[in-house]
Parts: structure tokens; sequence; C-alpha cells
């Protein structure tokens, strides 16, 4: 039979009324609990997300506490290594030098063609420059540490040049006697020592010959002359070696200007070493009037030449019978000449600091730089492109000759007069540079 459409409405009606509240409140029951459900995992989205943010602080919290603490160290640890970690050479309070005026001297630049260069090939620095019978020697080195640092005698005539003798430390100088015998000042990681090659067996024997004073390590030894009669002085720089060579040891002597430097004279017929003179802030460089009675010293501390008479002892720097040959110079002095018409030539390591000398009362900033290390130091004494490399003074009277500049070409570290050139040795470089006279 066919259901009609009224019929089929009573049957939805009675349905409805029949089954309805049931599934109406079937539906509600369910709608009831799913609200519950997801109540329950909101509350513990919610307890989670507290949780996590709780844990997030505490992970801060530690992290900010372990990077202040940390912080704190490293500031301590600066503090330490800048102001109170004890050092080999404690600064000392000196008077700054006073700065001289314009000598009014001739200009001279450096010789920028092939003709006033003598290349030395892989060599990376020059510490010593002597002419003999026509020929210039130099003292160079590679450029390695000073514990593994071997150092040649180069010998050249502008177009070839040999290594004749070669020693194991730093060659810091060198002179021939009158027998023609080689006496050299050898710097190693032991100590300095005075030495000797008798000219007939060079590069096969090297004699040391002083090593100590009153049983002490000879120091850092930077300089070696020999005298017309065969003594042999030779300088000390400062009573504190450093372990990375001369320029390290005259860089702290600098900055600490602990005035240790000496200058002693060996008498090889008597085999006895006497001091000349102590008290020098820097004993960098020497020199000998021609006749060997005058004896000029390089105070690179006080940017000043002292002279002295060469048979003098036991003197001070500045006291009684030793006093400024010129002072007030416009760098650091080094290695110092003499050429043949009493003309002395004054080779300049490092330009003149106002930083250092402003604070030269001031221990604990020069203690700073001292334990600063060598980049700081080297910013600070860096020569500026247009500060004079070296200066020639005349010893008879006094007045000024020549300034040469440098260019830029760097501090000067050896220099020698021959005839109308100046040969000079610059730090790190490979080649010895030439100025016309």
């Amino acid at each position: 039979m066919r259901i009609g459409l009224v019929e089929f409405l009573l049957i939805l009606a009675i349905a409805s009324l029949t089954i309805g509240p049931q599934v109406a409140l079937f539906v509600d029951r369910w709608m009831r609990r799913a609200n519950r459900a997801n109540a329950r995992a909101a509350r513990r989205r919610a307890e989670y997300a507290a949780q996590m943010a709780v844990e997030r602080d505490a992970l801060l919290k530690r992290f900010r506490t372990a990077s202040t603490v940390f912080g704190v160290c490293i500031l301590l640890a600066l503090v330490y290594a800048l102001v109170f970690r004890p050092i080999d050479t404690p600064p000392q309070g000196y008077t700054a030098p006073d700065v001289r005026q314009d000598t009014g001297a001739a200009q001279t630049a450096l010789a920028a063609d092939h003709k006033g260069t003598l290349d030395l090939g892989e060599y990376q620095g020059v510490d010593c420059i002597r002419t003999q019978d026509g020929l210039v020697y130099a003292a160079a080195y590679d450029g390695a540490a000073l514990k593994k640092r071997t150092s040649d005698l180069v010998r050249t005539d502008g177009g070839h040049d040999a290594a004749i003798l070669s020693v194991d430390g730093e060659l810091t100088g060198f002179a021939f006697d009158g027998s023609g015998d080689l006496w050299l000042s050898i710097l190693t990681p032991g100590g300095g020592s005075l030495c000797r090659a008798a000219h007939d067996s060079w590069g096969t024997a090297v004699e040391q010959v002083v090593t100590q004073i009153d049983g002490a390590p000879l120091g850092d030894v930077s300089a070696v002359e020999a005298a017309p009669d065969g003594r042999i002085y030779f300088a000390v720089a400062a009573s504190a070696s450093a372990a990375d060579g001369l320029e390290s040891t005259l860089r702290t002597e600098l900055l600490a200007h602990t005035g240790t430097g000496c200058v002693y004279v060996y008498d090889p017929a008597a085999r006895t070493v006497q001091k000349v003179l102590g008290g020098v802030a820097g004993a960098s460089g020497l020199a000998l009037s021609r006749d060997g009675s005058t004896l000029f010293v390089a105070d690179l501390g006080n940017r000043c030449v002292w002279s002295t008479a060469a048979d003098a002892r036991d003197l001070t720097a500045g006291g009684k019978n030793c006093q400024s040959f010129v002072s007030g110079l416009p760098g650091y002095p080094g290695a110092l000449a003499m050429d043949a018409d009493g003309t002395l030539y004054i080779g300049y390591r490092w330009a003149r600091s106002s930083w250092l000398e402003k604070n030269a009362d001031s221990t604990l900033l020069r203690g700073i730089a001292l334990r600063a290390g060598r980049n700081l130091q080297e910013k600070l004494f860096s020569l500026p492109a247009d500060a004079p490399c070296a200066e020639a003074v005349d010893t008879a009277d006094g007045s000024w000759k020549r300034t040469v500049s440098s260019k830029g070409a760097g501090g000067v570290t050896a220099l020698c007069p021959v005839e109308s050139r100046l040969y000079l040795g610059l730090a790190g470089s490979e080649k010895v540079r030439s100025a016309n006279l």
C-alpha cells in the first residue's frame, strides 16, 4: 500500500514525539561531554604553557646569571692581566725629556732606485751594517722566533751576496778590530754573549769570550765597537732580558724605564771586563771617535746620546764625566755610526710617543701598556711617514748637518756611512737602503 503525504507526515510527527526527547537528551549529553573534554584539554594546554613559561624563565635566569658570572670573570681576568699581573720589569717613574727645536739641517730622502738598494734575498731584518776592504757586511736573520733564529753575516758588493758566517740566535752587532778579527754580540734565549771569530777561520769557529758579568748572565747585548787600541766595547740594553729578542727588550725598557742599561769594555790582552757606563735607559747603540778617545752611547728612553772618555770607568749616565752630547731627539735612538770626518749618525728605531711621555709619571698606565702586548706597543711607537729616520751631527762643534726622512720605510735598526752614501737597515726589510750624502 502506498503511503500518502499525509500519512508520511503523521508518521514523522509520531516518531519525533516518541524518540525526539531521547535524541535531544543524547545530543545534549554528548555535547556536555565534549565541552568537558575540551575544557580539560584547554586546562592541560594552559598548565603546559604555564609550566613551559616557568621553565623558560628559570632557564633565562640561569643563563643571565651564568652570563653575568662569565662577564665578571672576564672583567676580573682583564683587570688582572692589564693591571695586577706580575711583570719582570715594573715601570719606574721618570721625567720626560724635552722636545728639541728644529735644527735647520739639510733634508735628504732615501734613494728610491735599485742602485741605492742592496737586496739580501730571503732575509727579513738587518741588525748591523759594516764595511771592510770595500765590501758591505750585514747581520741579517730570517724573521723566525728568537729560540729558533739563525742569523747570518752576509757580504755583498752590490751585485752578489753570500752568507759567510752563521750563528744560532740573533746577531745584534759586529765589528772588525785592527787585526781583522770579527767581534760579535749574539743574543739567544739563554742570554747574550760577546764572541770572536778569527780572521782566518770565519764561518768555522766562533769563540765565546764574555757570557757573564759577576756571575750573572750577560743579558741582551745590543751593540759592539772595536777601539783602535784593540779593546772591545759592548752594550747591554737592560738588566732584564726579554724572550723575544732585542727589539722586545728595547720596547720593554722604553715603557718600564728601569735605567739599567750598561756599557762594558773587554781587554783581549788582559782578558778583563770592566764597566764603563751604567744607568742608561736602553743602551741601544755605540760609536767611537776615530782616535778612540771618546765613546758615544745611544740612550733610547731619554732620547739622547751620552758622551764620555773611552778610558773612563764606573760612570753613571748624566753624572760626573758623562754628559749628554745631544738631547731632545725627535725619536728614540738606536744604532750609531761614526764617519771618517767625525760626523756622528743617529738612527731612530721608533718615533717619539707623546702618550708615553705625557704619562711618564704614571707607572699604572705604562704598566698596562707593558702588559698589553706587542701590537699595542708598536702602535704607540710606529714611525710616521714624515718622521726622520736618521740624523747627522758634527762631533767637533755639535752642529746638525743632515736629516734623512723615511717616507714610511720604517724604523732604522742599523746604519753605516760609506764615502758619499749612508746605508740603512730598516725594521722587517730584506733590503739595505741608502741615502746620498
